[in-house]
């Protein structure tokens, strides 16, 4: 397994996914202890794997080698250089996302607001 990219203990939800782009939001919402919204968005997402909600998260690469998806057309799809099979750690269990990359944001848009499809 590849080194952590990304850490937070914050509390996400899976907030929106744009098909046309395949881009999905995780959002950890601002409220009263945080200011601004933390955004993960994942371009080219192809295969998702994932609870809607996630307490404290921790994202890194799964190496392609390994062959932790049991699906040929998941599989079939990684095995293009411009995807990678991306881990997501919550407690104690562990989930996949399938795209191209990822870019984390922190902003201030209100709850009915989304940051996909801005960029």
């Amino acid at each position: 397994m590849n080194k952590e990219i990304f850490k937070s203990e914050r509390y996400f939800t899976v907030f929106d996914f744009l098909i046309s782009h395949g881009q999905l939001l995780l959002r950890s919402s601002k409220d009263d202890n945080n200011k601004k919204n933390i955004d993960v968005i994942f371009f080219g997402a192809k295969f998702i794997q994932l609870f809607t909600s996630l307490w404290g998260i921790s994202i890194k690469i799964a190496d392609k080698d390994i062959n932790l998806i049991s699906y040929d057309s998941v599989n079939s799809s990684l095995g293009h250089k411009e995807n990678c099979l991306f881990e997501i750690e919550a407690k104690t269990e562990r989930h996949y996302i399938g795209a191209s990359y990822f870019k984390v944001y922190e902003n201030e848009l209100e709850f009915n607001e989304t940051s996909l499809g801005l960029g």
